[in-house]
């Protein structure tokens, strides 16, 4: 727990305190697998393989359900999807917000669910027995929960629809955990919940082979080997369905 009064103490935010261990991964490589039960009892994969390196270098092979690739330089992003006839590209410079994000992310971490939370106030709550360091964000939309392990990992986030945590949204619970640096920890297993319509829908999704910061070799970053023949253009709409 000295690390949790010693977060207190700089006046840092549970929020903050997460997303800054990110901070010491330079470099990541894993594999992830996302399942998803499908109403008619079959199960929806997404199978990928990353590499990622600060500043903005990004490798992402998708497997399922669509084969995929991603290459982003640091200087150009580009996204090419087998069978279409054009892919995207784009600079790195001109990428909207929310593209910035997913690509600048730690892959595996929960940089992505919490990051658009910034700026929210903090809101401490109670602790339990399993969780002794919890605290609310609320952005007038919703009202999200982070809940912290007693190594002070992130082990559940949730989303409820007002502070009055009365009707859940989503629902993430974080296990299985690497250390990917010192501080830094990954769930290789992630197991969400979200509500639709009144139903629940799960989705798991697990973190393989997990490596951060050692050596990823630069012709990964290199996008020409990747798409030969691939004509490349700057929007959405001309990509196809």
């Amino acid at each position: 727990a000295m690390g949790l009064a010693v977060g207190a103490a700089r006046g840092e935010t549970v929020l903050q305190r997460v997303l800054k261990s990110y901070d010491a991964v330079q470099s990541l490589s894993c594999e992830i697998r996302r399942d998803t039960p499908l109403p008619d009892g079959q199960t929806m994969r997404m199978l990928s393989r990353v590499y990622y390196q600060r500043p903005d270098k990004l490798h992402v092979e998708n497997f399922s359900p669509v084969k995929r690739r991603i290459v982003s330089d640091g200087t150009v992003f580009r996204s090419y999807t087998e069978g279409a006839p054009q892919g995207f590209s784009r600079p790195v410079a001109e990428l909207n917000e929310e593209m910035l994000r997913n690509l600048r992310m730690v892959p595996g971490s929960a940089a992505n669910m919490l990051e658009p939370l910034q700026g929210g106030t903090e809101v401490p709550l109670e602790a339990t027995a399993e969780f002794p360091v919890r605290a609310g964000y609320d952005n007038g939309k919703s009202f999200a929960v982070l809940s912290l392990d007693d190594k002070g990992r992130l082990a559940r986030f949730e989303i409820y629809g007002s502070a009055a945590q009365t009707d859940l949204l989503t629902r993430t619970d974080f296990s299985a955990f690497q250390e990917a640096a010192p501080g830094t920890w990954i769930a290789c297993l992630q197991q969400a919940t979200v509500m639709v319509q009144g139903m629940e829908r799960t989705e798991t999704t697990r973190v393989d082979n997990l490596a951060a910061n050692g050596e990823i070799p630069a012709a990964l970053f290199q996008a020409e080997a990747f798409f030969p023949n691939v004509e490349f253009v700057d929007a959405f709409e001309k990509i196809g369905p």
